[in-house]
């Protein structure tokens, strides 16, 4: 039959046929079979051009052995489908036995023989979309010129359409990523606990890829609290050790190239299948935290039954990063209502330690009063205390627990309840503080201890019995002789070991001043790492030695603020400040 002449009907039917053709498969094999009937050959073949690797696949053919020649590849120059891509120019051959040019490895490859071809290129906006081949006519003619020029406008047609096509399919794979994006952006985004994001991650996966299985195995997990695992569709025997063994085989190749396929006709394909872990085809895509595995994705067996082709491997790549974004935003949000729930109980803990410490009355009997408490951190150490004796006797307390924080705080709260329960029990303050270390270290069964100053005031008297457990040098002003007295004693802090502990008497006269402090006042450092030190501590304290306590203890700490700067305070600072009248 010879070659249809391009009449005007004929060439409308064929835009027609070609422009209305949405998939590009069906439209491939829609020119393939134009060309066949226009040309009134045996067969056709459209090879496109993958520039990626610069050589020709077998993407469609008409009419000759398509299950053989799918995929098959021609490399640039071999042949003349690659002679014609490498030169741009068409070629026809009447004698193919006969012509070297031949690439005669396809024939034989598919068993088919070629007697005559002729091939051109498919070029649209000096692009090239690959090449179209007419292969061995019916009628045993010779291809010619009139031939040439029906199969250039065929290919320049093609070449439009296919173009065209793969712009749309590339804009539709693109709204498919961005829409799989939005829908686990948006489901994930919401998520208030770890179950619920395995929950959702799951489910929307195996929805937007159309899956039978899905898992999501999470192996390095950097927050308690977040489940390791979670599957749809796999068997428990998913998590066998061989099983696992053969999935991550080759890790870090497949880490690298980004996933990994496992095909069931495969040898570890074979022995997966066999243990119903998937029947078609299986993926891998590995889940990372700046570039570190984090994780893994798993998932088989689409409902279509079909392999997984290239936009499924984009999706899932894109939705295994975002799968993977999520779950950092996850854990950096559990660890972010941690922090507040801990700062929240830490506030709290705060108040209550605040409200803890006895309100010290402003005046009692002859004596003046003024107390600070500043912890470095939320909550604690120090402590000061005062016990009641009678109308003219008091006893002062100040202590300072080792360590910060929340331990501190605690035992803290142990040590003022023992020490206040013991000084008011008896009038030795060397007892009182031998009884207390007794059950502080009977009772604790920390590795911390306690220091402390207790002061028992006897107003009648005029005198002050003191005794100290490993405290600091307390101050006393004389007022006779403008002079500030160090009070100390032996001691060693509380629940260490067991000890004795001295007992001092000294009289004081109307106008006598009693400075108790921890050690946070005069090792309060600035950002040159100086101590403000006893001197400066004094040197406040005489300053404003005349005006009430409340004065002096706000001058002591201007001059302790004015000296550290801005430097953080690195302990917690007391004061209990008595006039002696």
């Amino acid at each position: 039959m010879p070659t249809k002449q391009l009449t005007l009907n004929l060439i409308s039917d064929i835009t027609s046929r070609i422009n209305s053709t949405e998939d590009l498969d069906t439209l491939l094999s829609e020119i393939m079979g134009i060309t066949r009937d226009v040309l009134d050959t045996e067969g056709s073949s459209l090879l496109l051009y993958d520039k990626e690797k610069d050589l020709l696949v077998f993407n469609t053919t008409s009419g000759l052995k398509e299950d053989s020649l799918s995929q098959l590849t021609v490399p640039r120059g071999k042949g003349i489908a690659g002679m014609v891509l490498d030169t741009l120019q068409p070629e026809i051959v009447n004698d193919a036995e006969n012509d070297s040019r031949i690439y005669k490895d396809i024939d034989k490859k598919v068993g088919y023989h070629t007697r005559n071809l002729i091939c051109v290129p498919m070029i649209t906006q000096n692009e090239v979309q690959g090449v179209l081949e007419a292969v061995n006519t019916n009628d045993t003619r010779s291809f010619n010129q009139t031939d040439l020029k029906i199969l250039k406008y065929l290919s320049n047609l093609a070449a439009i359409a296919v173009r065209n096509r793969i712009l749309i399919d590339q804009l539709n794979l693109r709204a498919n990523e961005l829409n799989c994006l939005y829908q686990i952006s948006q489901a994930l985004s919401n998520i208030q606990n770890s179950e619920e994001f395995m929950d959702l991650a799951v489910k929307t996966i195996s929805e937007v890829l159309q899956v039978d299985r899905v898992s999501l195995n999470f192996e390095r997990l950097e927050q308690k609290g977040l489940p390791r695992s979670k599957s749809k569709g796999f068997s428990d025997v998913f998590y066998d050790d061989e099983v696992q063994s053969i999935l991550y085989t080759d890790k870090d190749e497949w880490i690298y190239k980004g996933y990994k396929i496992v095909h069931s006709n495969s040898a570890h394909g074979l022995t997966l299948t066999h243990k119903g872990i998937f029947q078609h085809s299986l993926i891998l895509l590995p889940i990372l935290k700046n570039k570190q595995w984090l994780g893994s994705l798993v998932v088989s067996d689409k409902t279509s039954r079909t392999k997984f082709d290239e936009m499924d491997i984009k999706i899932l790549r894109t939705l295994s990063n975002q799968v993977g974004e999520a779950y950092n935003a996850l854990q950096v949000k559990i660890q972010s209502e941690r922090l507040k729930n801990i700062d929240r109980d830490m506030q709290t803990a705060a108040m209550i330690q605040k409200h803890s410490l006895p309100i010290i009355p402003k005046h009692y009997s002859l004596l003046e009063f003024d107390t600070y408490y500043q912890a470095s951190r939320e909550i604690g150490g120090d402590f000061y205390d005062m016990v009641i004796h009678g109308k003219d006797e008091v006893s002062v307390i100040i202590a300072d627990v080792s360590g910060k924080g929340t331990p501190a705080a605690l035992f803290m709260e142990l040590s003022k309840t023992i020490l206040s329960q013991e000084v008011a029990k008896t009038t030795s303050t060397s007892e009182a503080l031998q009884k207390t270390n007794e059950i502080i270290q009977d009772k604790s069964g920390f590795l911390m201890f306690v220091t402390a100053m207790l002061a028992r005031i006897n107003m009648s008297k005029k005198e002050i019995t003191y005794s100290s457990a490993g405290h600091n040098m307390q101050l006393m002003y004389r007022k006779k002789h403008h002079k500030i007295q160090h009070l100390s004693g032996k001691g060693q802090p509380m629940g260490i070991s067991n000890c004795e502990f001295s007992e001092h008497i000294v009289s004081y006269q109307p106008g006598d001043l009693l400075v108790l402090y921890t050690d946070g006042v005069t090792e309060a450092m600035n950002t040159r790492e100086e101590l403000f030190g006893e001197e400066r501590l004094e040197s406040a304290v005489l300053a404003h030695i005349n005006d009430p306590p409340e004065v002096i203890r706000k001058a002591i700490l201007q001059k302790v603020g004015e000296f550290i700067g801005d430097a953080e305070p690195h302990d917690d600072i007391s004061l209990f400040i008595v006039r002696l009248n």
